[in-house]
């Protein structure tokens, strides 16, 4: 009889996870050569910056009459910051950002030298608002994509993490108030090399309204447009709702034993997680079991697990 030769299961799963690693490089591959075609063909001839270490090589550039390419000050700024991040962050996301942060430097040298037609006419003020807010959409998707996959585009994205982990400040307080500074430098940069402060307001003002519509953008993004909502059903007739829960809506429920303040009685409270799309099926089928049921909706920023987000 021949010896049965034990089976390998770790192949399986090795190769599982490469091809899900691959995909999603090739994502982010793509999110990236989006921002670096968005920097390149809507923010430059526009004139305005995005946030982050990619404004302030914007700035640089804007200074220098185009001396220094936006992409040398990107990877002078990065290199320390990589090597930090490769010190105190997750390994996974500091190879990522790495990966992400050279490709976004190298299409920004590429397209840079390359002779690309203008998306829109930014002569006209128009179309020079049009191009702004459209490069703000763009930019939002492709990097909260890119959060999303597990990786960054380096910068600011690692000064937020490394001082939020050590200070418990805010990585939304921390871009913030820098894209705040690149914007009035933008301005005050325009007001002098025009003698005109309209100039100078005017490209502040498009900068900050880039950043504002960047920034929902990118939450929108991060948090889902069908997001997850908490509910806590108060109801005697919490039996009855619980099974058409389960069966109909095939949500998992939870009790949780309470006891009224004012009546003193005991009661079961009923824990529900659902997406947004699935609230309004939830709340019929409470209703039509319990006209007089208390419905307490709260917004979840993130549920990780079954029939929700994936641990990534």
């Amino acid at each position: 009889m021949r010896p049965v030769k034990p089976t390998n299961e770790k192949k399986p799963k090795r190769m599982q996870t490469v091809l899900r690693e691959s995909k999603t490089i090739v994502l982010m591959t793509l999110m990236i050569t989006v921002e670096a075609l968005a920097v390149t063909l809507l923010y430059t001839p526009a004139g305005v910056v995005t946030g982050g270490v990619t404004g302030i090589a914007m700035l640089i550039t804007y200074a220098t009459n185009g001396v220094i390419p936006n992409w040398i000050f990107v990877v002078i700024a990065n290199t320390p910051l990589l090597i930090l991040a490769f010190k105190y962050l997750h390994i996974r996301f500091t190879v990522y950002t790495f990966l992400m942060t050279v490709l976004f430097a190298a299409e920004l040298a590429l397209f840079g030298n390359l002779n690309l037609p203008e998306l829109f006419d930014v002569s006209e003020p128009a179309w020079r608002v049009v191009s702004v807010i459209f490069g703000a959409v763009t930019m939002g998707v492709s990097g909260g994509m890119i959060v999303r996959l597990g990786g960054s585009t380096g910068g600011m994205d690692i000064v937020s993490l490394l001082l939020n982990r050590k200070y418990s400040i805010s990585m939304g307080t921390i871009s913030m108030s820098l894209n705040i500074v690149i914007a009035l430098a933008l301005g005050v940069m325009k007001a002098l090399g025009a003698g005109d402060y309209r100039v100078g307001v005017e490209g502040a003002a498009l900068s900050f309204i880039a950043l504002f519509v960047t920034t929902i953008a990118f939450n929108n993004v991060i948090l889902g447009i069908n997001r997850t909502k908490t509910l806590f059903i108060i109801s005697d007739k919490w039996e009855e709702i619980a099974p058409e829960v389960l069966n109909k809506m095939h949500r998992g429920v939870t009790y949780i034993p309470c006891r009224g303040a004012y009546t003193n009685q005991e009661k079961t409270l009923v824990y529900i997680l659902t997406k947004t799309i699935e609230l309004g099926s939830i709340r019929r089928l409470v209703l039509e079991k319990d006209p007089k049921a208390i419905i307490s909706i709260i917004d979840t920023r993130e549920v990780i697990g079954k029939g929700f987000s994936a641990v990534n």
